[in-house]
């Protein structure tokens, strides 16, 4: 199934740019888990970008609950490697979804790391353009 929505959770906007750059290279709608009550919409596959703090993904039991999440991207300060990402995706008790770590910056600009991975799996998506989010019906 292919996303029809990204959906993000953000602190400091490292994680609303990257979630912009996701609904621009797949021409998305971009919204914030901040904008979406009361309505469950499970049947619905989307990206979901949250910060992390303690090891949590913020924003993610919400997001979990109302969407069908197919691909999950935390951002966050620590230093990527993969047993950081196993410990995440376990402590999140993310079993069916895809998950990716990045570490961001403290500036909204995405560090080497994350231009590494929109690179690699996100080619188009160099382009430093800044999108509008919007709020869209999904």
């Amino acid at each position: 199934m292919q996303p029809r929505a990204v959906i993000y959770c953000s602190k400091h906007g490292a994680t609303k740019e990257l979630a912009q750059c996701l609904g621009k290279k797949y021409n998305l709608p971009v919204i914030s888990i901040d904008h979406i009550s009361g309505y469950s919409f499970q049947n619905i596959p989307v990206y979901f970008c949250g910060w992390i703090r303690n090891g949590k993904i913020m924003g993610l039991t919400k997001a979990s609950k109302l969407f069908m999440c197919v691909q999950v991207i935390g951002v966050g300060a620590v230093e990527y490697n993969e047993a950081y990402e196993l410990k995440l995706k376990y402590k999140n008790k993310l079993v069916n979804q895809d998950f990716k770590y990045i570490q961001s910056s403290k500036g909204l600009s995405l560090n080497p790391l994350e231009k590494m991975y929109v690179d690699v799996f996100q080619p188009s998506l160099i382009g430093k353009s800044k999108g509008v989010a919007h709020e869209y019906s999904i």
